[in-house]
């Protein structure tokens, strides 16, 4: 009988293929995922933004006849809204989160959501603003995988509603 082979080097044989499945299985879909929740809260922070720029903004002009009657006017307020979004994309957390696509913001104002309280001249109107917000994102870095996933190798759009109180409802 001839010698015998010794297995004592046998486990480093794998340990090329183990270290490939541990890293392109686990390791960078889990930095995906982990980058996919900091981009979720980069884009919860531009609906929390824009919420509270249309909220400032005088949305509502007085109408003339019987109150609470208001005309509605989004043009100042979709100007604002997107000067806010460029800024939140120029800047450090729009860099990391966006795709390179703008975000869009659709403002909505239902007159017939708002409550008054209190008589003409002295009423106090309470009216909302809606706001939805889409934001195209781009996974943190691409997994190849043989299907498309969004957010770990595929484009993500979140889409956020907000609903805030009209700041400056004219009287």
């Amino acid at each position: 009988m001839g010698k015998r082979r010794s297995k004592s080097g046998s486990a480093i044989t794998e340990a090329g293929p183990a270290m490939y499945l541990l890293v392109m299985i686990f390791f960078f879909p889990a930095l995906d995922l982990i980058g996919l929740a900091c981009e979720y809260g980069d884009c919860l922070y531009l609906s929390n933004l824009v919420t509270r720029q249309a909220t400032l903004e005088p949305i509502l002009t007085p109408n003339p006849s019987p109150p609470p009657a208001f005309t509605i006017n989004y043009t100042q307020a979709n100007t604002d809204v997107a000067y806010t979004i460029g800024q939140w994309q120029a800047g450090g957390l729009g860099q990391f989160a966006s795709s390179g696509t703008t975000p869009t913001a659709v403002l909505n104002v239902n007159l017939a959501e708002g409550t008054v309280s209190g008589t003409a001249p002295n009423a106090v109107f309470c009216e909302y603003v809606h706001v939805t917000l889409d934001v195209p994102c781009k996974p943190f870095l691409p997994v190849p995988f043989f299907m498309s996933v969004p957010g770990l190798n595929a484009p993500i759009t979140f889409e956020f509603h907000g609903r805030g109180v009209i700041e400056y409802v004219p009287s």
